[in-house]
């Protein structure tokens, strides 16, 4: 029989867990990471006098509120001693570039609901951790975990996890015919060829009690081998080192070039050398490589900036990048979070591919993030508040591509589908607070986390891509796909839809009461 992990245990690596606020800073997490905590804990006077305002009132007087926070003792301890950068106080540049080494992967977290257990390594000990990890996914047999348990943190590690109840049995990976590509959920997709494979911001969550056994979360052993994974940026639910933990070090590793770690951007090559993985390259906008028979090139990343204007530092962005792959015969463009910002637009990026070829799908966002700058640190966006000139604050950005703007994307590729992604999509997305919930499911979100409605400003049903698409009658077919899905491309006839036992859709669709 062969072993593998319990689809209820997720992983985070941390930097630190001597605090329950601690246990949510994964390390490769830019904004929500330790890097941030001095910037998140500064904004908290902020966020309480907000609350006691309410909306309005606070920003009528949001000039005067975010000017009363930068005198708070906490936030002062931030700030430079130069003059003002758009009516704000500028930061300290060790604040927005922190020393990247400052802090180390030193905790394992496993956890499986009310369970936790927060496992410390030594730096050596990375390597033989995820050799553990990838061996489990693949399914590993008694003579491999002994062999593994040569190393003592690993024996240690396997002694407690087999007492904990989660080692099972391995059951093996779903197939996946290519062409094609498996929707995982947000903005997990596995993109098939007839020989190569590319995973796409591998972020796996946990099953609960409360899921259906009909529908489970998808984890990297039900995908079975990938040959390389590319990732868009380097916030915590699209680079996820609990999640890349779970692959083989010596898989091929694409990610955004980050000349240095800063609060909006996590040096992702460092953070998973540090893990020991073996074949990391940072691609540059323009770049691309092989694999196999795939190309995937990087693409510009405009979209999900603190404003759609110039910032207080010309240096600080949340750096990114957008995809293309290609097969020999389909290719999809990855649009995560993109929008436009001060840098650039995606309809320039995209008529620049058109060019070229069209592309055969868009996976693209439909969020919008409409949100005025002073509310930040009710979101995950919490830091990009520091970057927001005071006459901005209550302006409302939008941070990235709403529906119309990804069907509008996916008409300038040529493509002829574009698939709503990178906002949940499933239940063990809702219960992080990602994505609207639909009615049937009986968990309840965390505390300011999604609800049963819909924020059609920031969470939008996918389906409201299709009703976007009915509108206005023209251009790509908007395709939902529903997270454990797979789309087998079949050239000029339409794709067909594959779904797989425990990984079906049960809830049905969007509410109608909310005017659909």
């Amino acid at each position: 029989m062969r072993l593998t992990l319990h689809r209820g245990v997720s992983l985070a690596v941390l930097a630190s867990a001597r605090t329950e606020a601690e246990h949510h800073e994964d390390l490769g997490c830019s904004i929500q990471g330790p890097t941030a905590r001095p910037v998140r804990q500064a904004h908290l006077p902020l966020k309480e006098r907000l609350a006691e305002l309410g909306p309005e009132r606070s920003l009528s007087e949001a000039k005067a509120l975010v000017r009363w926070m930068e005198e708070t003792p906490r936030y002062a301890a931030l700030c430079d001693t130069g003059r003002r950068r758009g009516g704000r106080r500028p930061l300290r540049h060790e604040v927005l570039f922190p020393d990247a080494v400052q802090h180390k992967p030193r905790i394992l977290h496993l956890r499986q609901e009310e369970l936790g257990l927060d496992f410390p390594v030594k730096a050596r000990e990375w390597p033989a951790l995820a050799e553990l990890f990838a061996t489990l996914e693949r399914g590993a047999t008694r003579a491999e975990l002994r062999a593994l348990a040569a190393v003592p943190a690993v024996g240690e590690l396997l002694g407690d996890m087999s007492d904990a109840g989660w080692l099972v049995r391995h059951e093996g990976p779903v197939g996946l015919p290519g062409p094609g590509a498996l929707f995982i959920g947000h903005n997990t997709v596995l993109v098939a060829s007839t020989q190569a494979r590319v995973l796409v911001d591998p972020y796996f969550r946990p099953a609960s009690r409360l899921d259906r056994p009909d529908y489970q979360p998808m984890q990297p052993g039900d995908i079975g081998p990938v040959d390389a994974v590319v990732i868009t940026h380097s916030h915590g639910d699209h680079f996820h080192l609990g999640s890349l933990l779970r692959l083989p070090r010596d898989t091929r590793i694409f990610v955004p070039a980050v000349e240095r770690e800063s609060l909006f951007s996590t040096d992702c090559v460092l953070r998973l050398k540090q893990l020991g993985y073996t074949r990391v390259e940072a691609l540059r906008w323009g770049e691309e490589r092989r694999v196999g028979d795939i190309t995937v090139r990087a693409l510009p990343f405009h979209g999900e900036q603190p404003t759609d204007g110039e910032g207080l530092y010309p240096h600080l962005f949340n750096e990114g990048n957008t995809w293309l792959v290609r097969t020999p015969d389909f290719s999809a463009a990855f649009f995560a979070d993109a929008g436009h910002d001060v840098r650039g637009d995606m309809r320039t990026v995209c008529r620049a591919l058109r060019k070229e070829e069209p592309v055969d799908v868009l996976f693209c966002g439909v969020r919008g993030f409409r949100l005025e700058p002073l509310f930040f640190g009710y979101t995950t966006l919490d830091a990009y508040l520091v970057d927001v000139p005071v006459d901005a604050l209550g302006t409302p950005q939008q941070l990235m591509a709403g529906p119309e703007e990804a069907l509008q994307y996916g008409e300038l590729l040529g493509a002829r589908y574009v698939v709503p992604c990178a906002d949940g999509g499933a239940p063990w997305y809702w219960r992080e607070g990602m994505g609207p919930r639909y009615p049937g499911y009986p968990g309840a979100p965390v505390s300011g986390a999604s609800t049963l409605d819909e924020n059609p400003d920031a969470d939008p049903y996918p389906e409201r891509l299709k009703q976007v698409r009915r509108r206005e009658g023209q251009g790509p077919q908007a395709l939902l796909l529903r997270p454990g899905e797979a789309l087998a491309w079949r050239g000029r006839q339409a794709p067909k839809l594959i779904q797989y036992p425990g990984f079906q859709w049960p809830f049905g669709g969007m509410p109608t009461r909310r005017g659909a």
